[in-house]
């Protein structure tokens, strides 16, 4: 007899969630869709950018693609025209390198949509120093490992951000990996990488100083001659802020990640152009 309740019961409950059930319609209105602007303005590099246009979270698969192949983009220096930036292979490029301590504007135009500004400064010059010392130990199977020393300055007078990436060459196979930094140092604690393999964090425990990284480097990372590319990236706040929604995001199981609004720097669009000062050391 309880058995029969029990069931009576659990019937009655459904039959009550299902009646409490209610359609709601959402009156969201015609979606606008806007430009989008991507990009570096890396010190290191020529000037490229990505410019797409926004689609409907529920038109993903929209068959007319995102990219923009038609869009007309001017290129500013510290309000001074350089030139139109040409579209090829998937962005809009101009054989021109972004300086330390000037800011850069790029205008976009293109019909059907809402002019879109993207404005960014490139930061000043960073003061580094590395150097690999083959062998300066034997690990615990016997093996001798070097060591990667990194050094860089930082400036008291602002908040830095900062990307470092150390890539080893396979002088066997003549290709470029990413180094799995070894290092107890605060910088790296709970900091998982980027996609690229570099690593993005503040200058809040060094702020002035003189930063040193070290990391040991087992005798069988490389075959070959070792050979390494240590680069150091500096930026603004907001570019930093959105490289770490985009590791977050990535990192995050796909089934259980939330939406996220990524930060965005260009005016009357979306995306994000950061400028950055990037200084690169290769060690044979």
């Amino acid at each position: 007899m309880n058995y029969i309740k029990k069931i009576s019961i659990l019937f009655l409950l459904s039959v009550m969630l299902y009646s409490c059930e209610k359609e709601i319609k959402l009156n969201i209105g015609e979606y606008a869709s806007k430009l989008v602007v991507n990009g570096e303005f890396n010190s290191n590099s020529t000037i490229k950018v990505e410019i797409s246009r926004s689609i409907p979270i529920l038109n993903v698969t929209d068959s007319t693609g995102y990219l923009l192949m038609d869009a007309s983009a001017k290129l500013y220096e510290n309000n001074a025209f350089i030139g139109n930036l040409t579209y090829i292979n998937g962005f809009y490029t101009i054989n021109y390198k972004p300086i330390q301590g000037k800011s850069y504007k790029v205008d976009i135009v293109r019909s059907g949509f809402n002019p879109a500004v993207a404005e960014v400064n490139v930061p000043a010059t960073i003061i580094s120093n590395s150097k690999f010392v083959d062998s300066v130990g034997i690990d615990n199977l016997g093996f001798p490992f070097g060591q990667l020393t990194i050094k860089f300055n930082d400036d008291a007078a602002t908040n830095n951000y900062y990307e470092l990436s150390v890539r080893y060459y396979d002088d066997g196979i003549k290709q470029w990996f990413p180094l799995d930094i070894k290092s107890n140092d605060i910088v790296f604690l709970n900091n998982t990488k980027l996609d690229n393999g570099a690593y993005v964090f503040s200058d809040v425990s060094f702020n002035g100083q003189q930063k040193t990284i070290l990391t040991s480097i087992e005798g069988n990372t490389a075959s070959g001659t070792p050979k390494f590319e240590i680069s150091i990236k500096t930026f603004s706040e907001d570019y930093y802020n959105y490289l770490k929604q985009l590791r977050d995001y990535n990192n995050s199981s796909f089934f259980v990640a939330d939406p996220i609004i990524l930060i965005s720097n260009v005016k009357n669009g979306l995306g994000m152009v950061g400028g950055v000062y990037n200084v690169k050391d290769t060690l044979l």
